[in-house]
């Protein structure tokens, strides 16, 4: 009698505790309930950069070749329509807003082929899909209203910086590395190692408003969070089509922000980096977009022919002319990090040029500027890769030469290396000059 009576007052303690559960997010951001992600993923930490680069971006009084502007898109006939430019702020105090609705990943190679577009309902987006992340999360740079909003009341302000200087933003997440192929899988597909290989990635930006917008030299009243955003412009559908997209071809085409797409090529896959492995060890899934280095300002003529000037993403693959759209030039770049095995890399030869990035690169890639590098840095002198899995791999050399609009365009020179398998954790040296 005695024992059930004590293993009745264990059984209302356990349960007490877990009632009264709290769980630490995000550095010390403490919630009043556990976070349901937090209970089961146990591996997984997903990041979010907004950076070129992985590793020590240039900070925001770098760029522009040290000026700290904001690049402007050519103005005049046939262009973009002269700006208004009043009290144009410097890149590191523009105001950001970031509105992401999740994170998705899939391993469904040949459904999710030509840009997505072979997803046409309900249905085939939950088969092609792992929703790994849907909880929504906002990052702003700076608070948009006196009282609590989204943003303060979920550590916002730190995520955006940590978004923008490289560190990457914690994003919560369910873990997928349950969904792996069985050993019998792997056999029949001659796969030598247990676990999956992910194709996609893919970051929903529900908004993201740059805060210098003016119509007619007037400042834009926009909406984030649901809140008034004055000079703010939400540039998510000024982003999601290519200049000069009809309306009847908009109707067949995926919107580029919803979501910022990133499709494994065939020779990122030859040594994959989006492989999550079967097993405990922890590891980090890093997406990417390319947008600090990148902003810009645009111009349109609205309905009521008038000129909005904003601030943008710069023409880096589709040139921007004066049209209502002007997307096409943000990408993306996923890479799953296993830190109990990953190396780093320190290059030397750096001339502390701003115009200058290393790119890394499996050896098997051919294409450098169409694509973001798998990791990158300033090319300043030791500059430094932290975290690299074991593979044969390209250290490029590359300039923002031939168009000066915050992305690197010209290939300098290159050289090949290797991260050997074993031993583990290691520092390893490169030399290569640039510029």
């Amino acid at each position: 009698m005695k024992s059930k009576f004590l293993h009745t007052c264990f059984l209302i303690l356990v349960v007490s505790v877990l009632l009264d559960c709290k769980t630490k997010l995000d550095l010390g951001d403490e919630s009043k309930l556990p976070v349901i992600s937090t209970l089961f993923n146990n591996r997984m930490l997903l990041l979010l950069k907004g950076t070129y680069a992985t590793d020590n971006p240039l900070d925001w009084n770098e760029l522009n070749n040290g000026t700290g502007d904001l690049y402007v898109d050519s103005q005049g006939e046939g262009l973009d329509p002269t700006m208004t430019l009043t009290s144009l702020p410097k890149a590191g105090n523009l105001p950001i807003f970031l509105d992401i609705g999740e994170v998705r990943i899939s391993s469904k190679y040949l459904k999710g082929l030509n840009e997505l577009t072979q997803i046409r309902d309900t249905v085939d987006s939950n088969k092609f899909w792992d929703y790994i992340a849907p909880n929504r999360q906002v990052f702003c740079t700076v608070t948009y209203s006196f009282d609590n909003n989204t943003c303060t009341e979920s550590n916002g302000i730190l995520k955006a910086n940590d978004f923008f200087t490289g560190i990457g933003a914690q994003f919560p997440s369910n873990d997928p590395s349950a969904e792996t192929l069985s050993w019998e899988q792997a056999y029949a597909s001659g796969q030598p190692w247990l676990g999956r290989e992910y194709y996609y990635a893919a970051i929903y930006f529900r908004s993201l408003v740059t805060g210098y917008a003016l119509d007619a030299g007037i400042p834009v009243r926009g909406r984030f969070d649901n809140r008034t955003i004055v000079n703010g412009l939400n540039i998510v559908p000024r982003n999601n089509y290519v200049a000069g997209t009809t309306t009847a071809e908009k109707s067949n085409i995926v919107p580029k922000l919803f979501p910022a797409l990133f499709t494994q090529l065939p020779t990122q896959s030859v040594q994959s980096d989006m492989r999550i492995r079967d097993g405990f060890d922890p590891y980090i899934l890093e997406v990417r977009v390319n947008l600090k280095e990148n902003l810009m300002l645009h111009s349109y003529t609205s309905s009521r022919s008038t000129t909005v000037t904003y601030v943008g993403v710069s023409d880096i693959f589709s040139d921007h002319k004066g049209e209502g759209d002007a997307g096409g030039n943000i990408l993306t770049r996923a890479r799953v990090i296993y830190p109990e095995v990953a190396s780093s890399l320190t290059i030397s030869g750096g001339g502390n040029s701003l115009l200058h990035y290393y790119g890394i690169f499996r050896f098997q890639e051919t294409e450098y500027l169409n694509v973001l590098p798998l990791a990158a840095t300033p090319a300043k002198q030791n500059a430094k890769i932290k975290y690299l899995n074991p593979g044969t791999y390209k250290v490029v050399c590359l300039g923002d030469l031939s168009k000066r609009d915050g992305y690197p365009d010209t290939v300098v020179r290159e050289t090949a290396f290797t991260i050997p398998d074993y031993p583990f954790r290691q520092t390893y040296d490169v030399a290569l000059s640039c510029p």
